[in-house]
């Protein structure tokens, strides 16, 4: 007779510990330089809003080199396009194109995410390792694999509606307005993606016959 295999458990970190990680590095990589180049921008001007927000960038890379860490792909790709918006924002001498380029970049990177669909490894796989590396037996898993894909439509979705509410902000509102209310205007969004995602993520690891727990330390 056959014996019934136990399901195999996907441990993860405590959910606070997962969700402090998770906004660290949101706040790390997108939250903070934003924040640094509006302040500078109203208190001293476009020069110096440019140089602490790329400053910013090149400083946290650095010293997750010193410490002899692995910047995670996301603030790999924060402090390029961090060094490619300054430079252009700097030679148009503009704040609206500093703010306009990370706009058309997210169309950019929605249709990466659309593209890489079919893919052994989607891009959004790559991310989501940064956040939340999962044992590679769960990633080969039919259910999880097309989790990847869903979550690749769906924040694609995501990020082209905030693009267009952030773009037809920026074209009709003045920048000292448009920052704010875009930002405010995505939260309710990113939100909803997010939940979405931890519901598709909590069903898939049933379907894929693994059982998730939480790390008690």
């Amino acid at each position: 007779m056959q014996q019934r295999q136990h399901p195999h458990v996907v441990t993860l970190p405590r959910p606070l510990r997962l969700g402090a990680h998770i906004v660290a590095q949101l706040a790390e990589a997108v939250l903070l330089p934003l924040v640094i180049f509006y302040v500078l921008l109203m208190s001293s001007g476009l020069h110096w809003a440019l140089v602490g927000a790329l400053g910013w960038a090149y400083l946290v890379v650095a010293v997750r080199l010193v410490r002899g860490e692995r910047p995670s792909a996301l603030l790999a790709v924060t402090a390029a396009m961090a060094t490619l918006k300054v430079g252009v924002a700097g030679a148009a001498n503009s704040a609206m194109v500093y703010f306009l380029q990370p706009t058309l970049a997210t169309y950019v990177f929605a249709a990466a995410l659309l593209l890489t669909v079919p893919l052994d490894r989607p891009l959004i796989q790559r991310l989501a390792h940064d956040f939340c590396p999962l044992p590679p037996d769960v990633i080969r898993s039919v259910p999880v694999r097309r989790l990847f894909q869903r979550l690749s439509l769906l924040w694609a979705a995501v990020l082209i509606v905030n693009a267009s509410v952030t773009l037809g902000l920026l074209l009709t509102t003045p920048t000292v307005l448009s920052v704010p209310v875009a930002t405010a205007a995505s939260v309710p969004v990113f939100l909803a993606g997010l939940g979405a995602s931890c519901l598709w993520f909590r069903r898939s690891i049933r379907d894929g016959g693994f059982v998730l727990a939480w790390a008690s330390d």
